[in-house]
């Protein structure tokens, strides 16, 4: 009798490929990159820890979450890995200042889904730093190629990408850290593609972050299912009636699998070009706060008309003139820049209610236009400032900072940690965490870590 091996569709050439990644087969600057992406991870998740909206999601999670063995940043609430990976996810995305990648056809934060489904795991099942390295960039390679197979049609569509893409970041990285097969990967990948979900509608609230949230968590759960046996199909992704085809009006299955290569030394690395933010803004804000910091400083009572040139699309997500709130000002350039002029900086002070109501910013605001121009990249702007004397101050940013091709420093992701941290936990706790992150992938086990994150006054389960 001869057994038939199954047809390699691209879900399980997809899967395969996740399954297959180990820590010691990857290039350095892979795992390099990996490191950088768990500091900035852990400085996102302990600066949203505070938030009022992540203390409501704590005590549903207290409630209902039952006792487990994993940390809520932040916190000393424990609870089961799926739960942990919700609250986690959300938290590290509350803020909006999470990493971001961001090529041409898409745009998706990664870490917020796949570092959460990762430490899930790996506290559950006592990993040490190389399988959380492998299980991470398996998450983000998988994530990347499914966003960049959605197109930017997808976004357009109203959808989240971090919502969507994300579950499969997600599963695909706990699937790893379990040690599943190729086989059962597939099968994970099937039972996150059916759960993706998150729309562009509700920005601005306390629910985009359970985008992530709900990523990271089903995951856990995909894996977990397909551990123990749980199947679905495998063509989950680019099928007639799969993700791609219901997500998107122009899917591009053939980038599911392109650059997969045999070996490290011939894949291409998505997470090579993943950006961070030092703004706790959309992305697509961060080249005109650039361009406001680049100026001098302008006195705002001397401006007489602000003029934003932005990338089409980077225009229309972000053309909110007159925010109401902290967390919806976060999607509106007016303000990016009437803060930033008004401030000289743009940080997480810089999007509260208080300053959003603050008349002299209202006032800045309503001088903004901000202008769809084609010639600009999604990641640069044009920006020109008119004074009553008419004089002119012009700025221009090709690539803002946080990209690849500007990069934030280790110098810079550290500070960004230690200014969460030292706010959260004190400055000798932040020293020895901030230790802990850059050695991650030599670490023997999480235990050490992770208590590092749990703060000796603890922020409140509900806030």
């Amino acid at each position: 009798m001869t057994t038939t091996e199954p047809v390699l569709t691209r879900s399980r050439e997809l899967a395969a490929f996740g399954a297959s990644i180990t820590a010691d087969a990857l290039p350095e600057p892979v795992v390099h990159n990996a490191r950088r992406a768990f500091v900035d991870w852990t400085a996102a998740a302990l600066a949203g820890s505070g938030e009022p909206a992540a203390a409501k999601l704590r005590g549903v999670v207290a409630a209902v979450g039952g006792d487990g063995p994993c940390t809520v940043v932040g916190t000393t609430l424990r609870t089961s890995p799926p739960f942990a990976a919700l609250a986690n996810a959300y938290t590290s995305h509350l803020l909006d200042y999470d990493d971001v990648y961001n090529p041409s056809a898409t745009t998706i934060h990664l870490g917020s889904c796949v570092w959460p489904a990762v430490l899930a795991i790996g506290q559950a099942r006592g990993l040490a730093g190389p399988a959380l390295v492998a299980a991470y960039v398996a998450g983000f390679e998988v994530g990347a190629r499914v966003a960049c197979a959605a197109g930017p049609q997808h976004y357009e569509s109203g959808w989240h990408v971090t919502g969507t893409a994300g579950h499969l970041a997600a599963a695909a990285a706990a699937a790893n850290a379990l040690g599943l097969s190729a086989e059962a990967t597939t099968h994970a990948l099937g039972c996150a593609a059916t759960q993706a979900a998150g729309v562009r509608e509700v920005y601005g609230s306390d629910t985009k972050a359970i985008h992530p949230g709900k990523a990271a968590m089903d995951g856990v759960l995909a894996a977990l299912l397909a551990e123990n046996g749980f199947t679905s199909t495998d063509t989950a992704l680019e099928g007639e009636r799969g993700l791609l085809r219901a997500i998107t009006p122009r899917p591009h299955p053939e980038l599911l699998t392109e650059g997969l290569g045999t070996d490290g030394s011939d894949t291409h690395w998505h997470v090579l070009d993943n950006g961070h933010k030092l703004y706790p803004s959309a992305s697509l804000t961060h080249p005109a706060i650039d361009a406001v910091l680049a100026l001098d400083p302008v006195d705002p009572a001397e401006v007489a008309a602000i003029e934003v040139r932005m990338a089409g699309f980077a225009a229309a997500v972000t053309a909110l003139a007159q925010p109401e709130t902290g967390a919806a000002a976060k999607f509106s350039t007016a303000h990016c820049v009437a803060a930033a002029l008004t401030r000289r900086h743009a940080g997480p002070a810089e999007f509260t209610d208080t300053v959003v109501a603050d008349p002299v910013v209202a006032a800045l605001r309503d001088k903004v236009t901000v202008l769809a121009d084609e010639a600009v990249t999604k990641r640069g702007c044009l920006l020109r400032i008119t004074l009553h004397d008419r004089t002119e101050l012009r700025s221009t940013v090709e690539q803002n900072k946080g990209t690849p091709a500007a990069p934030l420093t280790d110098a810079d992701l550290e500070d960004k940690l230690v200014t969460a941290g030292d706010a959260t936990l004190g400055h000798q706790t932040t020293d020895l965490l901030v230790k802990s992150c850059w050695a991650l992938d030599r670490l023997a086990g999480l235990d050490e870590l992770m208590a590092y994150v749990t703060p000796v006054s603890p922020v409140s389960h509900a806030g």
